[in-house]
């Protein structure tokens, strides 16, 4: 709904202002020549009247020029209460441009606010690339503003872990560390030491390949970017030695993954029908 509103009701919150160097004066005068071509500023609904969102510049010439009203749009708060992240993302995309400290604090008060994100969705919401939000993350972490998260959630909902170990590197649990003797009468030591290791491998690999998700720039990138940046650091030849060690071993590990997870479902679906 657009409307005139009287300037006296509508507040101002400066945390709610994007731009971290304030307000631009010549901005201000700028907008001052061309009173009649200025859009509607935008306001939501609040307990004392209205709150103003998107258009400080606009209502700082208002008053310079004496102006009693102004014409806005009045929007209801958003459903998440995020009034500062309804002021960027208006901001964002129109009006004078923020600028990469604009973006780069509003990243960092999403990192304040919600540390789980991933740094690429948070990205996204700032308009940064990934590798950015990664550092501004451990600065923040360095200056203990920020815990480090234990799961991160990424585009779509999708939760990860994340890994308390370098990324690359396999992840020492100990043997059987996470293990019990369920079937220990049926197996000789020896076996059960073989099977402990078994699996013990698999959990530290699984850990290992959810890495990827740590990598910085990886989530950037696509399958062929992938590819065609290691055939540039190694070379076609070693790239086709580094292919011939992963395909084998990883369908084998794929095969694993299938034949755990059907057994797996069948066995729960058996006791839902024996129950």
């Amino acid at each position: 709904m657009t409307t005139e509103l009287s300037l006296a009701a509508i507040t101002i919150y400066p945390d709610l202002q994007p731009r971290v160097g304030g307000l631009d004066p010549a901005h201000i005068r700028s907008l001052e020549e061309t009173p009649d071509a200025w859009p509607p500023v935008v306001v939501v609904r609040h307990e004392s009247g209205y709150l103003l969102i998107d258009g400080f510049h606009r209502l700082a010439a208002a008053q310079n020029l004496g102006r009693q009203s102004i014409t806005a749009e009045v929007l209801d708060p958003p459903a998440d209460g995020d009034l500062r992240g309804l002021a960027f993302r208006l901001n964002l995309h129109h009006g004078r441009p923020l600028s990469l400290a604009d973006r780069r604090a509003y990243a960092a008060h999403i990192l304040q606010t919600r540390p789980e994100l991933s740094d690429r969705a948070i990205g996204e919401m700032a308009a940064l690339s990934g590798n950015t939000v990664t550092a501004i993350r451990r600065a923040l972490e360095a200056a203990a503003q920020i815990e480090r998260p234990t799961e991160r959630v990424g585009r779509g909902g999708y939760v990860y872990r994340e890994p308390d170990h370098q990324p690359g590197e396999l992840p020492d649990q100990g043997l059987g560390a996470t293990l019990g003797d369920v079937a220990a009468t049926l197996f000789s030591s020896a076996e059960r030491v073989r099977q402990r290791r078994w699996t013990s491998y698999l959990q530290r690999l699984a850990t290992a390949l959810c890495d990827q998700y740590a990598v910085p720039g990886w989530t950037e990138a696509t399958l062929g970017d992938i590819v065609r940046g290691c055939r540039l650091v190694l070379g076609d030849e070693k790239a086709r030695t580094l292919a011939q060690q992963l395909g084998p071993s990883a369908r084998n590990v794929v095969t694993i993954a299938e034949l755990l997870g059907d057994e797996v479902s069948a066995e729960g679906d058996a006791e839902e029908n024996t129950g």
